[in-house]
C-alpha cells in the first residue's frame, strides 16, 4: 500500500497543510492565514498560545477528514521556533509567543497519528535538499526571510541540529550591538532589521517622524499602524523614494547575516528565499551583490546563491519527508 504523510508548515502568520507521498509529491493542500482569525495580532502581542493551538488542531483534523481516502502514516510539523525534537515540545517561538507548548503530544492525542515536530527551517531545508534546489549537494545553507528569519544547515551530507536542536537561528545573530529590540528579548538581531516584522516596525517609526514623506506608503497601508513589509514592497515597485531606501538598507542588513554564514560555514550553496524575498525580488539581487563584494573570496570561490524551487509547498514537503523517517537520510 502506498504511504502518505501530512505535512504542516506553521509560520508566523500562516498555516499550510498538505498530503505528501514518499517521493515528495503534494497530493492535496490547504492554506489558512492566522491573521484572518486573529485580526488584532502583532508580532509582539499575539492571541494566546492555546487559542492558536486550537486553531491549528481543528484545521488539521478537518483536513485529515477531507482526505480519508489516503493512508496517512504520520504527521510532520515545521514551526518557527526552538524545538525539543525528542519530545516535540515548542520551547520558544518568538513570533507566535509560545513557550513550552507540548505540540506533538497534543497532535497525537487529537489525531491518533504519530507526529514529529521540528523547526520550520529544518523542514524547509530538508525539502529543498532532497527534492529542490539543493538536490545532490552535501554542503548548503537554506535561508528564508519571512515574518522572521531562519536557516537550515547541511554539511558533509548531514542535516545539522546542534547540541540542543537549536542550530540555524540566523535571525537572532546580532548585527548591531545594542540595536533594535527583538522579539526574542535580545537587541540588534538580524530579524529586527530584515525580517518582515522588523521591516514593518522600522517603516512605522520612520513614518511617525516624517508623515509627509511617507504619505504614499501610509495611503497604501490604509494607516500608519497598518504598514507591513507587503506595503513597502508595493510602494517600492511604485517607485516611492522612502520605500526604495528601506529596501536597499534591508538588503545590506540581510547581506551582513549571509556573509557571516558564508565566512563561518563555507557552503557550496546558499538557498535564499521566503515570503519577503518573494514579495521584493530585488532584495535577492542586492544581497547577492553585497555578499560577493564583502565576503571572504576564499569562501565565495565555489559558492552559488540560488532561489528555492519548491515554492509555497516547500515546508509541507520537507515536514512530511521528515515524518517518513528520512530526515538524516
Amino acid at each position: 500500500m502506498k504511504k502518505y504523510y501530512l505535512g504542516a508548515d506553521i509560520g508566523g502568520t500562516n498555516l499550510r497543510l498538505g498530503i505528501v507521498d514518499e517521493s515528495g509529491v503534494v497530493i492535496d493542500e490547504d492554506f489558512k492565514p492566522f491573521h484572518s482569525e486573529f485580526l488584532n495580532e502583532t508580532p509582539v502581542r499575539r492571541a494566546s498560545p492555546s487559542k492558536q493551538v486550537k486553531f491549528i488542531t481543528e484545521n488539521l483534523k478537518c483536513f485529515l477528514k477531507k482526505n480519508t481516502r489516503y493512508a496517512i502514516y504520520g504527521i510532520g510539523v515545521g514551526i518557527a521556533g526552538q524545538i525539543n525534537e525528542k519530545t516535540g515540545d515548542v520551547l520558544f517561538s518568538p513570533n507566535l509567543n509560545w513557550r513550552n507548548v507540548p505540540l506533538r503530544t497534543i497532535l497525537e492525542k487529537e489525531t491518533g497519528l504519530r507526529a514529529i515536530v521540528v523547526n520550520d527551517l529544518t523542514a524547509i531545508t530538508y525539502g529543498e535538499w532532497k527534492w529542490g534546489a539543493g538536490t545532490g549537494k552535501d554542503n548548503l545553507v537554506c535561508i528564508f526571510v519571512g515574518t522572521g528569519i531562519g536557516s537550515g544547515i547541511v554539511t558533509g551530507g548531514r542535516l545539522i541540529s546542534g547540541c540542543s536542536n537549536a542550530a540555524g537561528e540566523l535571525g537572532h545573530i546580532v548585527i548591531v550591538s545594542g540595536g533594535r529590540k527583538c522579539t526574542c528579548g535580545n537587541n540588534g538581531c538580524l530579524e529586527a532589521y530584515a525580517g518582515g516584522w522588523g521591516i514593518a516596525e522600522i517603516a512605522k517609526e520612520m513614518a511617525l517622524k516624517d508623515r509627509a514623506g511617507f504619505r504614499e506608503i501610509i495611503k497604501i497601508a490604509g494607516g500608519r499602524g497598518n504598514i507591513s513589509a507587503e506595503t513597502i514592497a508595493k510602494a517600492y515597485y511604485n517607485g516611492d523614494d522612502n520605500a526604495i531606501k528601506i529596501v536597499k538598507k534591508t538588503g545590506f542588513y540581510l547581506a551582513d547575516g549571509v556573509i557571516t554564514v558564508v565566512n563561518l560555514i563555507n557552503p557550496c550553496m546558499i538557498i535564499l528565499g521566503g515570503g519577503v524575498i518573494e514579495g521584493i525580488p530585488d532584495l535577492f539581487d542586492i544581497t547577492v551583490e553585497e555578499v560577493n563584494k564583502r565576503a571572504l573570496k576564499a569562501s565565495t570561490s565555489h559558492l552559488r546563491i540560488v532561489m528555492p524551487v519548491l515554492g509555497k509547498n516547500v515546508g509541507i514537503v520537507g515536514a512530511a519527508g521528515i515524518a517518513a523517517g528520512l530526515k538524516r537520510g
